[in-house]
C-alpha cells in the first residue's frame, strides 16, 4: 500500500505522463473539446476536459492542471462563475487562465483584473494557441 497522498489516477499514469504539463479545456462545444484535446495531445501536453464550470472545478481539485482554457458562455455554471468561485477559494493566480470566447465585447478589462493571463476570440488561430499555452506552461 502506498502512503503518498496523490490521487490514485496519477501513480497509475505511464511513466512518460509525468512531465507533461497539463492543460484543463472547459468548453461546452464537444467538438471543440475534441480537436482541442486532439491538438494539445499532439504537442505533449497531458489534457483534462469539462463541459461546463462546475466539471470545471471538480477537474482542478483533483488533478491540479498547469493551465486552463476557458470558455465564457456555457450553461449552468459559466465561465465567470468558474473564475467567481476560483477567487472565492484563493484559487485564482495560482496557474494561467487563457479565455477562449466567441463574444466581441468580453470585458477583457474585467477579465485581466481578475487575472486572466490572456483573451482569444473565437474563432482562433490553433497555431497562436498552442504557442501561447507553451509559453505560459513552460
Amino acid at each position: 500500500m502506498s502512503m503518498t497522498h496523490e490521487p490514485r489516477d496519477t501513480r497509475d499514469k505511464r511513466v512518460g505522463a509525468v512531465d507533461k504539463k497539463r492543460v484543463l479545456v472547459i468548453d461546452d462545444d464537444l467538438p471543440l473539446r475534441g480537436m482541442l484535446a486532439a491538438a494539445l495531445r499532439q504537442h505533449g501536453f497531458q489534457v483534462l476536459l469539462a463541459g461546463d464550470g462546475a466539471e470545471g472545478q471538480r477537474a482542478l481539485t483533483i488533478h491540479r492542471p498547469d493551465i486552463v482554457l476557458l470558455d465564457l458562455a456555457m450553461p449552468d455554471v459559466n465561465g465567470w462563475d468558474f473564475l467567481q468561485r476560483l477567487q472565492e477559494t484563493g484559487h485564482l493566480g495560482r496557474f494561467p487562465i487563457v479565455v477562449l470566447s466567441a463574444h466581441a465585447r468580453v470585458e477583457p478589462q474585467a477579465l485581466l483584473q481578475m487575472g486572466v493571463a490572456a483573451i482569444l476570440p473565437k474563432p482562433f488561430n490553433l497555431g497562436e494557441l498552442i504557442d501561447l499555452i507553451e509559453h505560459l506552461a513552460a
